[in-house]
């Protein structure tokens, strides 16, 4: 178990017992109360035998003095609690046993009878008592006088207490348990993504972390799959290139040493031929070196684009010379770097002669689309699998890799594109044909 989870579990049953210990202990306290009032509200003498020596007292003396002796005979003859208030409620007397608290009646018939170490609130429905002519002219709250300290309140209330105690054991059970499954639940996923994250960092490439849910947690997962993703890919492109920088740099410089060996050797004579042949093999290095920095520094967002104010069809008509056949509308402004759409436009025909029949039509067209600027360049050579149509844009993808560099090139040329067309803002994508393929490039048309 994780620190984390041991942590959050800490906390949550720190919370879970506070909670249900106040709510325990106030339970508790109310049950309590509520026990008493019941045993205090149940009925306790007769009506009769507490009124009659209360009225005979007032009808012989006239007031109330000595009432408490009367209280007293009342309460000896059937054990009980008796509190005598005047009509305003004015306490006149009380029983032995309530003689030490502080006792009150308000106007709602609420006795409060409050010790130094409790206070109780009980509210009774009172006996009137009359004098002679009828008239009421007190009032009598007769209770049992067994309390709390009595044998069947303490019965009743520790089994209220034993009630309270197996709820509150069973309700912390289920709050531990539940508590146990939601920290898990919460943990689980990051201790997870810290076990991807480690493998991650070891150079390895960690398998997806399960995402269960809409929550943040989930959110995070699947923001680190697709990181992780995108590292894999990155890591398998940067090997990809790597090895295939070595090939395309293998193949000349091989044929460079055994042309340079042979002339060492004198088994071959330094003849015009023989010095062509090695400066073709040279010029292949420089141009893939040459890609390969192009590609780099637009990869890297560091190639700057020189822009101005260009009618596009007659910037393509300057690049495709007679390469191609052009149909270009005319009055198509875009603001474009013009070294770099030649080289875009150099790229993409030379990949179309690449791949065209001996004889066969490059055609160019220059036209508006859904408000941008469009070019295509299309060829009429075996065309392109619709599974191929996004990788050939990928570096040193080529559709046949039987192909000769002197067909095939180093794979270089439309990553180039990509790249370039996607700096001026637009995109390029492969599009079908009837005959051959068809590369198409769109860029934003100037504003007005």
């Amino acid at each position: 178990m994780t620190r984390l989870r041991w942590k959050l579990l800490a906390a949550m049953v720190a919370l879970v017992v506070v909670t249900l210990g106040v709510s325990a202990l106030f339970t508790r306290r109310v049950t309590h109360d509520q026990v008493h009032r019941l045993l205090l509200t149940r009925k306790a003498i007769s009506t009769d035998a507490a009124l009659r020596p209360l009225e005979e007292h007032l009808r012989q003396t006239g007031g109330w003095r000595g009432v408490d002796a009367v209280i007293d005979r009342i309460t000896a003859a059937a054990p009980s609690r008796v509190v005598l208030a005047a009509m305003d409620g004015e306490v006149i007397g009380v029983s032995a046993d309530l003689r030490g608290a502080a006792v009150s009646v308000d106007d709602q018939d609420r006795i409060v009878a409050a010790t130094a170490r409790r206070r109780l609130t009980v509210q009774l429905p009172p006996q009137l008592v009359r004098d002679a002519a009828g008239r009421p002219v007190a009032r009598a709250y007769v209770m049992p006088a067994e309390g709390l300290e009595g044998p069947t309140a303490q019965r009743e209330l520790a089994a209220v207490d034993r009630r309270l105690l197996a709820l509150f054991a069973i309700a912390t059970l289920v709050a531990l348990a539940l508590t146990v499954a939601i920290s898990r639940r919460i943990t689980r996923p990051i201790e997870q993504l810290t076990a991807a994250v480690h493998e991650l960092a070891r150079g390895r490439t960690p398998s997806p972390v399960p995402v269960t849910g809409r929550d943040e947690i989930a959110r995070l997962a699947a923001s680190f799959n697709a990181m992780a993703d995108a590292v894999a890919t990155q890591e398998e492109l940067r090997r990809r290139m790597v090895g295939d920088v070595a090939h395309e740099l293998r193949t000349p410089l091989t044929n460079l040493r055994c042309e340079l060996e042979a002339i060492q050797d004198g088994l071959a004579a330094p003849d015009a031929a023989r010095i062509d042949s090695i400066h073709q093999e040279v010029l292949h290095l420089q141009r893939l070196v040459e890609d390969l920095q192009e590609l780099a520094l637009a990869e890297a967002g560091a190639l700057r684009l020189h822009r101005v104010r260009l009618d596009l069809g007659a910037a393509i008509a300057r690049a495709v010379g007679d390469r191609a056949e052009l149909a270009a509308e005319t009055g198509i402004a875009v603001d474009a770097d013009e070294t770099r759409l030649r080289q875009v436009m150099d790229n993409l025909l030379a990949n179309a002669a690449a791949h065209s029949p001996e004889g066969g039509t490059i055609r160019v067209r220059v036209a508006r689309a859904d408000g941008d600027a469009t070019v295509s360049v299309s060829d009429e050579g075996p065309g392109i699998p619709a599974a191929d149509r996004e990788r050939i844009f990928e570096r040193f993808y080529r559709l046949d890799e039987a192909r000769g560099r002197a067909r095939g090139g180093a794979g270089l040329g439309l990553a180039i594109v990509r790249r370039l067309v996607e700096l001026h803002g637009g995109r390029v994508w492969a599009d079908d044909a009837e005959r051959g393929a068809t590369l198409i490039f769109q860029i934003p048309v100037a504003p007005s």
